[in-house]
């Protein structure tokens, strides 16, 4: 069955090494639109933070952003479809981190709460100009209504050792995802890719057959395992490359500007 959409994760996917989309990558993108396929993004970055790449390439069906729980269209302002985490689970998780010293970020429509701002933690928001930030202090506690994702931050190598505590804390409402050994994505329990995607695919009347996932991150398996073509890069975890139905030169190789010549291009 053809491919009628292609959901692209970000980080060691879509964007080599530099966060960059290649030239032969964005040609392999625009021709698959131009055949009537719809590309968008499937990222644990908020939206603001997936919608600056989203133009670049001129996505054509709304964006996945905050692993699976909100689904945006460029432009937009308010989610189609979007999960929240218990505002409780989000006060008590703030007021832990903040007596603990841990640096925690959360999300807010399209805003980026914290209480306070260190430009260390954001090195991956570099190529994204003008993040909204917006710093609150111990007023905390009157920003968590529709939150859709915490981010864990720490760069001493400790996120598994305060995940493992977090998850023991919130053992049915809090999942931890993307740990990238620097930062940790924290979503609400059932919250993935696949749970975005398959709310997209399902709203432009797609089967999971015409869909192609990309992805290389523990994130990434939910999706890989729902889409009927999983594409995975060379450089992608264990745990992805053994979901893939299409192995892929790494990202630093216009792997998935491959993978779309070959699956999608090619007559």
């Amino acid at each position: 069955m053809a491919i009628k959409l292609i959901a692209l994760d970000l980080d060691g996917t879509l964007l080599n090494s530099e966060k960059v989309i290649t030239p032969r990558t964005m040609a392999a993108i625009k021709a698959a639109q131009a055949r009537g396929v719809a590309v968008t993004i499937a990222t644990g970055r908020m939206f603001k933070g997936a919608e600056v790449f989203g133009q670049q390439f001129g996505a054509n069906a709304p964006l996945i952003c905050c692993n699976g729980g909100v689904v945006q269209a460029m432009g937009a302002e308010q989610p189609l479809f979007a999960r929240y985490l218990p505002a409780a689970v989000v006060r008590r998780l703030l007021a832990y981190c903040q007596h603990a010293g841990w640096y925690v970020n959360w999300y807010i429509g399209n805003d980026i709460y914290v209480d306070h701002y260190d430009e260390a933690f954001y090195y991956a928001y570099r190529t994204v100009p003008d993040m909204p930030f917006r710093e609150v202090g111990e007023r905390y506690p009157d920003y968590t209504q529709h939150v859709y994702q915490c981010v864990l931050r720490d760069l001493s190598g400790e996120v598994g050792k305060k995940t493992a505590v977090l998850h023991a804390m919130f053992p049915n409402s809090l999942l931890a995802q993307q740990n990238t050994g620097c930062s940790a994505d924290l979503t609400p329990m059932g919250v993935n890719k696949a749970l975005g995607l398959g709310w997209l695919a399902q709203s432009m009347g797609l089967t999971p057959a015409e869909v192609m996932a990309c992805g290389d991150g523990d994130n990434d398996t939910a999706m890989l395992a729902y889409a009927g073509t999983a594409v995975v890069p060379a450089n992608g975890l264990p745990e992805a490359q053994a979901l893939a139905t299409c192995h892929a030169p790494s990202n630093d190789e216009d792997g998935i500007a491959q993978a779309i010549e070959e699956l999608v291009l090619t007559d």
